[in-house]
């Protein structure tokens, strides 16, 4: 089998480029490959001891803390260089669902040779991260066949040029949990190939190489239309991703959250903040436009503004906003994975990030640019920042470009 770092083997080889985690021995025997979902992990015994266990494979979001377990009782064993999370412990772990999710199996082009992308997870944003990894086998692995399992949701996304997709009507909080069901479905496609990959899924691929078009199927925004075309900002403002203007506002919320009272008041808040910043933006910028969206009802915004946001999201939803983000200089929102495809298609952004997400800066952005434009056109402000130091940001986004890009990117070398 191919020897590639970016090729986990799992069939007629499965991975054991490890020690047993009983006693140390090299290169357990691979049992079988077990897909439950969001973990992808193989079944071993020691060819030394006989201690029979299950590893997570080196992929997704288990790349550096691989857990492996005793077959016999789930006795955990972490790695020596960190505390690997105990999912088997997890109640959702403890009695498997046999659905299947309405498993599909779609065929563009018969391999015998493949390469299987896991993009399940429990999170938006780590399905999204997952399936950009579809670009690097496509391009530089044309020889094997590429195949994806995707959640219904994110089908619309999978690029060109796939050999197969397995697509499961599975919900996101579905994913957490042993899906004996998913592995199922998995066991029974196996015979069909002669060799079996399975791509690690990176969690944070490098952006700046990816063609978010490949995905979407929407242009991102061209930076050297950046001062050509008209200024126009998307606002994502979702009611699950709040910004709040001070400590007090953000606590209060909580409170009244957990004891059911005022349910929109913070989201009518909320709306209050982007339509002021909108407001100061005009007064800089008086011919720019604006788009809203996110998952929350519409409605009070300054007239003329666009606003998309729904609590009913389907393809066309989907579409929609891409193209909203594709048209627009700068995206604004608050941190999370609602930042992903935004920040893929528009130039910038400006973040607002909470204090408890620093450890997690840019891990939400999808950063298009390799050069210092980055500095200029990724920028994050304070959690409770207010609309004038967010509007200040966006206006001098268009008023400071073409010195900052004069200075940093054309007059060098």
């Amino acid at each position: 089998m191919i020897g590639d770092r970016h090729l986990i083997p799992l069939s007629p080889e499965i991975f054991n480029d490890f020690a047993c985690p009983e006693c140390g021995y090299p290169r357990p025997a691979g049992v079988k490959v077990m897909v439950l979902g969001k973990q992808t992990a193989a079944e071993y015994k020691c060819t030394n001891c006989g201690l029979a266990f299950v590893r997570d494979l080196p992929a997704g979001f288990s790349i550096d803390l691989p857990l492996a377990w005793r077959l016999k009782d789930k006795h955990p064993y972490h790695p020596a260089h960190g505390m690997a999370e105990d999912w088997p412990a997890y109640p959702d772990y403890q009695v498997p669902s046999h659905d299947r999710y309405y498993a599909r199996r779609e065929v563009f082009r018969e391999c015998k040779r493949i390469v299987l992308l896991n993009t399940i997870d429990h999170l938006y944003g780590h399905v999204l991260l997952k399936l950009f990894n579809a670009q690097h086998y496509l391009d530089r692995h044309p020889d094997i066949g590429l195949v994806v399992m995707v959640p219904k949701m994110f089908e619309w996304l999978v690029p060109d040029g796939v050999a197969e997709k397995w697509v499961f009507d599975i919900k996101l909080k579905q994913a957490w949990g042993w899906n004996a069901g998913i592995d199922s479905f998995v066991q029974e496609q196996w015979d069909r190939y002669e060799e079996v990959y399975l791509a690690p899924a990176y969690g944070h691929p490098a952006f700046t190489k990816i063609d978010v078009h490949r995905f979407s199927r929407v242009e991102p925004f061209a930076l050297p239309d950046y001062l050509r075309k008209p200024a126009h900002i998307t606002f994502i403002a979702r009611r699950d991703r709040l910004w709040y203007p001070s400590p007090w506002s953000k606590l209060a919320h909580r409170v009244m959250k957990r004891l059911g009272l005022f349910p929109g008041l913070a989201v009518r808040r909320q709306d209050q903040l982007v339509a002021r910043t909108m407001e100061l933006v005009r007064k800089e910028i008086p011919d720019a436009t604006f788009t809203v969206v996110g998952l929350s009802e519409p409605g009070g915004m300054p007239n003329g503004v666009e606003d998309l946001r729904t609590m009913n999201i389907d393809l066309d939803v989907e579409k929609a906003w891409c193209r909203a983000y594709a048209r627009s200089q700068v995206v604004v929102g608050v941190h999370g994975s609602n930042m992903l495809l935004p920040t893929a298609h528009a130039a910038g952004c400006v973040e607002i990030l909470p204090y408890d997400r620093y450890g997690n800066m840019v891990q939400d952005i999808a950063v298009r640019h390799n050069d210092r434009m980055q500095l200029f056109l990724y920028r994050f402000v304070d959690e409770f920042a207010t609309p004038k130091a967010v509007a200040r940001h966006v206006a001098g986004m268009f008023k400071d470009f073409r010195v900052y890009e004069l200075n940093m990117k054309t007059n060098t070398f």
